[in-house]
């Protein structure tokens, strides 16, 4: 089984042996997974590509003190996952000290507010919030390697030689399970879109 290229990556990067060298490879190894990661959860492609800068900044910086107790992608996600929360807070904080100004007011030589497009409506999220809590539900009840496998395929973004490499399995493996975990989630909840 051949080993985790970040796990090289990352050898270089921490004994200071070509750490440059290290950084770019984790970058371009980790780049469009974190971008992915933030555009699947609804944000620009400005601001993902900005977001996942932020990310890989973090991961730099705290790539020195990283024990290597997890595995390298869980850690990288969890680091996007709080720069992703973290932008939602600053952004709940702005929406709180907005400009408190009628409607039907247009400043001179304005053509109106600008505001942005509304959101999806309650009952839309409602919605949404249902269907997710029913397909986590679904997908607890998958037996351990189906559910690893899919969590690593749609919520971290693997491809399959990555899921392989971190599970310790075959390539038709992975395939296996997934296909297995598709039908399974399609026979408990109908059409199942993959993320």
């Amino acid at each position: 089984m051949p080993e985790d290229p970040s796990e090289v990556l990352i050898e270089r990067f921490q004994t200071g042996n070509e750490r440059e060298e290290g950084f770019r490879g984790i970058f371009a190894l980790y780049y469009p997974r974190i971008m992915k990661f933030f555009l699947w959860r609804g944000v620009s492609q400005d601001e993902s590509r900005d977001l996942t800068q932020e990310s890989l900044l973090q991961i730099y910086q705290s790539l020195p003190a990283f024990r290597r107790e997890s595995h390298f992608g869980r850690w990288a996600f969890e680091v996007s996952r709080r720069v992703y929360f973290n932008e939602v807070r600053r952004r709940s904080a702005a929406k709180r000290h907005g400009l408190d100004q009628s409607l039907d007011f247009d400043p001179p030589g304005e053509a109106g507010l600008g505001l942005p497009e509304p959101g999806p409506s309650p009952e839309s999220q409602a919605i949404r919030s249902e269907q997710s809590a029913a397909f986590k539900g679904a997908l607890q009840e998958l037996p351990e390697p189906m559910r690893q496998c899919c969590k690593l395929r749609y919520e971290e973004g693997l491809k399959y030689q990555e899921i392989a490499i971190v599970m310790k399995i075959s390539i038709e493996m992975v395939k296996a399970h997934l296909h297995q975990a598709r039908k399974r989630l399609q026979e408990r909840l109908g059409e199942v879109e993959e993320p």
